[in-house]
């Protein structure tokens, strides 16, 4: 007819032994009960304090006592005299009963229920002894070192390059890989798993495990130590190995001149007299570099000190100006070339060209012949138109009459020809020329 409850448990302790024979302990336990159960008048979830300790005696023998004390256990205190308690009780029933079942039974009770005995004390004490069998220890076991049996280095040498200016004739000394491979050979006689140490003097070391890179990137002359080592659980314990890299200076560097790659520019063609001309210094590659030109002819008009000049060509028609520049600023012991020069010619001074001549002729004629003298005017608008005329005055003043009516009836300009008069008695005579810029002007 008890319908026993669930119970949830719990406990937590510490002990802290003083030595192998003296264990203190310290425990808190809790019982809590849950679920569905037969109801309980003076319901309580008990919680207990405990402290005490264990003797050793021996590894198989021992005896241990502790005090209980019950944290929240009921008391007289725990009930009002003045507050009415009720117990409700639900009868099942029984096997072969129909009539009058299940029923409740009610019950009430103030203060202490009647019949009821108190508790004089709600602790305890806990004695146990125990005695058994106990395996013997086992034998402590002494760690084997591991030891590095050889440490192999990819290079013992490094060379460093060159200085900047300066190059290996050999081609030997290239320091542009400093990584030197390092291979670790160990044993362990237990086969434990191996760690492995590295302390390097100088540089750094990349990677983990048997096979590292020791870098020696910006390293400075001189000797370096690689220490091997390795570690099974112990710390290093067994043998090291060191082993040594020497980095030294390049003994076989000579001077590199950086020489720079000159040429000169000129004109394509001729240049007509007076007018400019220009050499232009093309300098490819090497430091920077001073000008100074000089030329064979003329006169350096602008850009002296600079990498383009510009000649004077005035009174040169017909010849040849050389221009050549010096550079300087290069390392005097490099066997550099720091001169060139380019030619250009000069073209030969115009003349006054000759269109037409002729005598005596109808205004109609004259009109078609200054026509042809002007359309050649006009396609060189630089050049100037000169008449000379011949005959006596009468006549010339004649031709110079027939002259300007044609120009002023096509409406030319008048101010592109010049009239020049030679007075003689061969009778008249007309020469129509065309003075290209620069050219002298025909006389008569």
């Amino acid at each position: 007819m008890l319908d026993r409850p669930n119970e949830l448990t719990g406990a937590i302790g510490v002990d802290f032994p003083v030595n192998k024979y003296f264990q203190p302990i310290l425990e808190f336990r809790s019982l809590y009960y849950v679920g569905g159960r037969t109801p309980n008048a003076f319901e309580n979830h008990p919680m207990d304090a405990i402290a005490g300790a264990r003797i050793h005696v021996t590894r198989y023998a021992g005896f241990g006592a502790a005090y209980r004390y019950n944290v929240n256990q009921q008391n007289r205190d725990s009930f009002n005299d003045d507050t009415t308690y009720t117990s409700t009780v639900a009868i099942p029933c029984r096997a072969g009963q129909t009539v009058g079942c299940p029923q409740t039974v009610t019950s009430s009770f103030r203060g202490v229920p009647n019949g009821f005995q108190e508790s004089s004390d709600p602790h305890g004490v806990i004695f146990q002894a125990w005695i058994g069998r106990r395996n013997k220890r086992a034998v402590e076991v002494v760690n084997q070192v591991a030891n590095v049996n050889s440490v192999a280095l990819s290079n013992t040498t490094i060379t460093l390059g060159c200085a900047p200016g300066f190059r290996s004739r050999s081609g030997a000394c290239n320091d542009s890989n400093r990584n030197v491979g390092v291979t670790t050979s160990a044993s362990d006689p237990e086969n434990d798993v191996l760690t492995y140490n590295y302390t390097v003097s100088g540089g750094r070391i990349v990677g983990s495990g048997a096979k590292v890179d020791w870098d020696l990137s910006g390293a400075k002359p001189g000797t370096y130590t690689i220490t091997t080592a390795v570690n099974d659980g112990c710390g290093i314990c067994g043998k090291t190995d060191t082993r040594t890299v020497t980095i030294k200076e390049c003994d076989d560097c000579v001077k590199v001149c950086d020489c720079p790659e000159l040429s000169v520019d000129g004109p394509s063609g001729t240049t007509n007299p007076g007018s400019p001309m220009t050499f232009t210094a093309n300098v490819r590659g090497g430091a920077d570099v001073t000008y100074n030109w000089t030329v064979s002819a003329g006169s350096i008009s602008s850009g002296q000190g600079s990498s383009s000049i510009t000649v004077d060509t005035t009174g040169l028609a017909g010849k040849t100006v050389t221009a050549t520049v010096n550079i300087g600023g290069l390392d005097p012991n490099c066997n550099c070339t720091t001169t060139d020069s380019e030619s250009a010619g000069v073209a030969p001074k115009p003349e006054a060209e000759l269109i037409d001549e002729f005598q005596k002729q109808v205004d109609d004629e004259v009109k078609a012949r200054v026509d042809n003298f002007y359309i050649r005017l006009n396609n060189d608008p630089n050049a100037q138109g000169y008449i000379i005329n011949y005959g006596t005055t009468a006549e010339i003043n004649k031709r110079k009459a027939q002259i300007m009516k044609a120009i002023n009836f096509r409406k030319y300009d008048k101010g592109r020809v010049t009239f020049v008069d030679s007075v003689n008695g061969g009778g008249v005579n007309t020469k129509f020329y065309l003075v290209p810029s620069g050219a002298d002007n025909p006389m008569p």
